[in-house]
């Protein structure tokens, strides 16, 4: 059976989860784009939390405006930023944009992903490119592609089903794990969906992404939503003292990324804590 994964970000308005979550098996949330402070997707702490309180398996793409490595870091910095509170699987990077990017040399646009991709690497998180097949042939060729996961657009006919009989025609590096083939799943694959009020709904083809990166377990046997409570004398990740009342609370876990844990209470953060600091409750 066809596994069905929708992208959506500010432009779909605010949606209802819990009333779309039966015709979905996952979702993909703009977090950012650009590199200022103020360029978080109005609508991410929305389907970012709701995701993550449903059990939905959450991905994250941020939309590409850099023209070089210095902005592709501070572009990195910022996704990360937005994500750190949420239980992301993949942070995608979104390269399709050609108003700001159409006069760059190949080679160019392989260093700005690398840039960005290593930086969201090296905060724990896996990472993967996002472009249509005209960018994926013409433009983002350099083999360094290959390293990470891409998420492939190509609409066909755009007519809300998928015109390739669940066969990818085009799989650049062999690496694709995605496919976007509607702008219109509303009127097709995904008619009748509810709690999203917006005409276009993307929808994506799963091809190995919910088997490959959609992890809710740790090594060590927490699990997102695990009760747990703090332990005596511990501190914060960053190395912030701990309030005392902290101590004598149950909380649930809402992120793990390595050793950090996020917890908090009805999926509100509290604060992110090293694994070791932590026991189930009883």
């Amino acid at each position: 059976m066809s596994k069905y994964i929708i992208d959506v970000s500010k432009h779909n308005g605010k949606i209802n989860l819990s009333k779309a979550q039966k015709y979905i098996d996952g979702l993909v949330a703009r977090c950012s784009y650009g590199w200022t402070s103020s360029n978080v997707d109005e609508q991410w702490e929305n389907n970012a939390s709701q995701a993550n309180a449903l059990g939905i398996p959450l991905f994250a793409y941020h939309f590409c405006y850099a023209t070089n490595e210095s902005e592709a870091k501070k572009e990195a910095q910022l996704a990360v930023d937005t994500c750190k509170n949420y239980n992301v699987n993949v942070i995608y990077y979104d390269m399709e944009y050609t108003d700001t990017q159409g006069n760059l040399t190949n080679e160019m646009y392989y260093k700005i992903a690398k840039t960005f991709c290593d930086y969201i690497e090296s905060k724990g998180y896996s990472v993967g490119i996002y472009a249509n097949q005209d960018w994926f042939k013409n433009r983002l060729t350099n083999e360094g592609f290959s390293k990470w996961t891409l998420w492939l657009a190509n609409y066909g006919k755009n007519n809300g089903y998928d015109n390739w009989n669940g066969k990818l025609k085009y799989n650049p590096f062999g690496h694709v794990l995605l496919h976007q083939f509607t702008s219109n799943a509303k009127k097709g694959v995904l008619k009748g969906i509810e709690g999203i009020n917006s005409e276009g709904l993307d929808c994506s083809l799963d091809y190995g992404l919910l088997e490959t990166f959609s992890k809710h377990k740790s090594s060590n046997d927490f699990n997102i939503g695990d009760k747990v409570k703090v332990k005596a004398n511990s501190k914060w990740y960053d190395g912030q003292s701990i309030a005392s009342f902290v101590f004598k609370n149950e909380y649930e876990i809402i992120q793990i990324r390595g050793d950090r844990v996020v917890i908090g209470k009805n999926n509100k953060v509290t604060g992110a804590i090293a694994l070791k600091n932590l026991i189930k409750a009883q």
